[in-house]
């Protein structure tokens, strides 16, 4: 990955949560590259979700729509980890 779209990667992994930051991030150094294309792009696509929605999701109380519910489980299973 390029080094101009990791840090981008990052800064959006940085969220105004620790909850957040504390799984995005480390998800991001250690599983993001292992992801195939699709998954890396919903990734990317989740990210623009808003932090109360997004903490929600990951923390498995709401249901993500249909096109993050794959990523959000991904995350989810890692951090549980």
């Amino acid at each position: 990955m390029e080094e101009t779209h990791q840090k981008r990667l990052h800064w959006g992994c940085r969220r105004g949560m620790l909850e957040l930051d504390l799984m995005l991030i480390p998800f991001l150094e250690q599983q993001y590259n292992s992801l195939n294309d699709a998954l890396k792009n919903d990734f990317e696509d989740l990210l623009t979700a808003d932090d109360p929605e997004l903490f929600r999701w990951l923390m498995g109380h709401g249901q993500p729509p249909e096109g993050y519910q794959v990523i959000a489980r991904t995350i989810r299973e890692y951090a549980r980890k």
